[in-house]
């Protein structure tokens, strides 16, 4: 009979970065203790740190649902409970320790990595596609059949992990996985299917408790927390299962059964099948991700899972994070709730963080990952700061109206210099991601100034400065295409162009387009004015 081999509350295996700034590795219950010494998690990608924050905080969700922060036992019956257990756990500054340690010695035996008869997260005497250790490894990007260039390990090491590198992408993988696995194939795992937002604190205690939402959506009572160690073992593969109504089995959905393989004392690959899965239609126990409205016709009849554009800054959807174009994030709306009824300090920066992969064709093979962060004040998510995310959601489609203007102007001198269809949309499209690129930094910087705690005059210069710098971006920009066109754009080109059913000469040159470009800008100061 196998041992068990490899405790998750004993063994070091997540990685942090301490307020030292010394990175070192962690067990379970070191990284919930220590959390208030801890900076941040600083595992092999953003990703597999976002799986496992959730997992940390499916244990906090469990534990402080079901205790007070004095440990006794007391659910919580109400929003005012909701919010005064907070405050104290907040206040604190430190998880206590009784009740963390009390639970997870109670389930100690679902926390091993290797056991005979329940494996964390993994189902035994499982059936199913078998791979090798290199693909569960996401750090390498790899499939099957393409491999990655520039690989960080190689030869032997690469086919193998230790068992805290395992433990990592395990939890990694059932968040993250792809559709490639045998028949029945699984769906796609679900944070790779959501637009996943968390919020972020000085510290991993802080992060843990800006991310615990002990109200749904500031607005409803949870269902009781069950986390997936407490239910039995699934018979079955692919299952479609009831949406979660409690965060601690959202959090532990095991979209996978997977059963990892070893050799003397390395994980050497691992069997995978289809797990768990609910239709993202109204998936609102999720508390972390963006929305999308579903329309038919004009009206907005429901809302799905708005997945991240990897090469899309965060605060381009400043709106959709605020909910100005439907649904708020829950983690969000918890904490402009926190905000509201002072349970958070004034002028508290927090930091927003998104993070995602990139699938292959049919949703096969992990091609790519990414990752952003926004801060802003607290201020800006209750109601005193509903003025100012206007002004900033209004500034974002300014942004737009500005990047589509160089992007105009790009496309002329395309056609000036010769270029067609596809030449010149392409020009444009270059055009328009430098831009952003370059509005990037000063945007992150004006949003920094903006606290509605503080009525500050200078806010309004600052508001007018940041316009004047976009202004300046974008005319710097417009003069370095005009120079790269040359002297054939310079002396441009008659092309004709159907519009429509008939055929019109249009003379394309830079003078006449920078000119055009000029005029546009005008425009655009006048509305921002």
């Amino acid at each position: 009979m196998e041992q068990r081999e490899f405790s998750l509350l004993e063994e070091p295996w997540i990685c942090v970065i301490g307020l030292d700034d010394q990175v070192r590795s962690v067990s379970l219950t070191q990284a919930l203790l220590q959390a208030h010494r801890i900076r941040d998690l600083v595992g092999e990608s953003k990703t597999q740190d976002s799986a496992i924050l959730r997992l940390l905080l499916a244990v906090v969700h469990t534990v402080f649902s079901r205790v007070d922060e004095s440990g006794q036992s007391h659910e919580i019956a109400s929003v005012q409970e909701a919010l005064r257990r907070w405050g104290a756990l907040w206040e604190s500054g430190v998880f206590p320790s009784e009740p963390i340690q009390q639970y997870l010695s109670h389930w100690q035996e679902r926390f091993w990595l290797f056991h005979p008869e329940r494996p964390f997260y993994q189902v035994p005497q499982l059936q199913g596609t078998t791979n090798p250790a290199k693909k569960m490894n996401g750090a390498l990007v790899e499939s099957s059949n393409k491999t990655q260039l520039f690989s960080l390990w190689a030869g032997e090491r690469k086919n193998q992990l230790t068992y805290a590198e395992a433990a990592r992408w395990l939890i990694f993988l059932q968040g993250f996985g792809d559709t490639a696995a045998k028949k029945p194939s699984p769906k796609l795992s679900w944070l790779g299917s959501i637009g996943l937002i968390m919020a972020k604190g000085d510290t991993l205690f802080e992060t843990l408790m800006l991310n615990l939402v002990l109200w749904k959506d500031g607005t409803e009572r949870w269902e009781a927390d069950v986390p997936s160690w407490e239910e039995d073992l699934p018979k079955e593969k692919l299952r479609e299962i009831p949406l979660p109504g409690n965060q601690a089995a959202l959090l532990t959905l095991q979209c996978r059964r997977i059963l990892l393989l070893k050799k003397d004392q390395r994980v050497i690959g691992y069997m995978e099948a289809a797990g768990d899965y609910f239709p993202k239609e109204n998936a609102f126990s999720e508390q972390m991700t963006l929305w999308d409205g579903i329309r038919e016709r004009d009206t907005v009849v429901g809302y799905r899972p708005k997945p991240h554009q990897p090469s899309r800054q965060m605060w381009r959807d400043f709106s959709v994070m605020m909910g100005q174009t439907g649904r708020k994030p829950g983690v969000l709306a918890w904490i402009g709730l926190l905000k509201a009824k002072k349970k958070l300090e004034k002028s508290k920066l927090i930091s927003f963080q998104i993070a995602g992969v990139q699938y292959g064709n049919m949703y096969c093979g992990i091609t790519d990952e990414f990752s952003d962060q926004l801060q802003m004040y607290s201020g800006l998510l209750d109601e005193l700061g509903y003025k100012w995310q206007r002004i900033i959601s209004d500034e974002v489609g300014r942004c737009d109206q500005l990047v589509k203007t160089v992007g105009k102007l790009a496309y002329k001198l395309k056609r000036a210099m010769g270029g067609e269809g596809k030449t010149a949309t392409q020009g444009m499209q270059r055009a328009q991601e430098q831009c952003y690129y370059r509005l990037d930094v000063p945007f992150r910087q004006w949003l920094l100034t903006i606290d509605p705690d503080i009525k500050l005059k200078e806010q309004r210069e600052l508001l007018l400065f940041w316009r004047s710098q976009a202004k300046k971006i974008a005319l710097d920009l417009g003069h370095e295409l005009v120079e790269q066109g040359g002297t054939v754009a310079l002396v441009g080109r008659k092309v004709t162009e159907k519009i429509g059913k008939k055929e019109k000469d249009h003379y394309y040159c830079a003078p006449k387009a920078f000119n055009q470009f000029l005029y546009e800008l005008k425009q655009w100061e006048g509305e921002t004015g």
